[in-house]
């Protein structure tokens, strides 16, 4: 059974559940973060990013090390600094750097997701509104309609749930109703779509009939700029549909845990 519901907040910078009928259950009653014992018993499925999250992303691990090196260049050993402190020191800048990148990311996201439901104030966050501006004049052009900004979908046939960016009507496309993922990257030179980004789209999209085109739109932290947008070709969702699915299963496997579809037919039913 596959379940689309109205967009809701994400309300947790942990792992992501969701129930059967579609409800994010990011967090307990008692604020705690939902864990893999939660979803057991409260027959939770994990979300679209916890799953892709097995794999080992090469350019990240360098991009991760690469910036130890340069951290631990430009902050070199204080006169006797035992090395454990200085490895806690250099540890919590990596922090520090991750966490304003992090910051960045959602302040983008959260902006957009303002304009694709017409609340966007501009005076809000005057530093954010370059990056967005150039989002504004892409969406005058390319986005005929906002079916929904920021959708739960649930696929409970394949046991996964997530939140998509945008759903959409785009103008001049043969097929214009598209999901659309925002990347957020630093553009020194040129954009680079990762193959992760469409094993996430065709996750997504394998909860709609009929599937929906799928885009990656990469917005450049490093300076403002118009979006770039990649449209996936079926080939490639293909491709990364079975890899998802190989996953899935991995996952599953791995942490002994799948939906009782049957759970679903009764929470619908009540």
């Amino acid at each position: 059974m596959i379940v689309v519901t109205p967009p809701r907040k994400k309300s947790s910078s942990g792992g992501h559940w969701y129930s059967t009928s579609g409800r994010p259950v990011h967090t307990q009653p008692d604020g705690k973060n939902t864990t893999l014992r939660h979803a057991r018993t409260q027959n939770l499925v994990p979300s679209v990013t916890t799953i892709i999250g097995q794999l080992d992303k090469p350019q990240l691990t360098k991009w991760k090390e690469n910036n130890c090196i340069a951290n631990a260049f430009n902050n070199p050993p204080r006169e006797g600094e035992e090395v454990r402190d200085y490895q806690n020191r250099i540890h919590q800048n990596l922090k520090d750097d991750q966490s304003e990148i992090l910051s960045f990311g959602t302040k983008i996201h959260k902006a957009i997701e303002d304009v694709n439901n017409g609340t966007f104030d501009s005076t809000k966050d005057p530093e954010i509104f370059p990056y967005v501006e150039p989002f504004i004049r892409w969406q005058m052009r390319r986005v005929k309609r906002v079916n929904e900004a920021e959708q739960t979908v649930v696929n409970v046939q394949y046991g996964y749930g997530g939140t998509l960016d945008l759903h959409c009507v785009l103008f001049n496309e043969k097929k214009p109703v598209t999901i659309i993922d925002y990347k957020t990257q630093n553009i020194k030179t040129k954009v680079n779509f990762y193959p992760e980004w469409s094993y996430q789209l065709a996750a997504y999209r394998k909860c709609f009939k009929p599937v929906p085109q799928c885009m990656s739109l990469v917005i450049n932290s490093n300076e403002p700029a118009e979006p770039i947008e990649k449209i996936w070709t079926p080939t490639e969702l293909q491709a990364g549909w079975r890899i998802f699915r190989g996953l899935c299963r991995i996952w599953q496997d791995k942490t002994n845990h799948r939906v009782k579809k049957e759970a679903d037919a009764n929470e619908t039913k009540a």
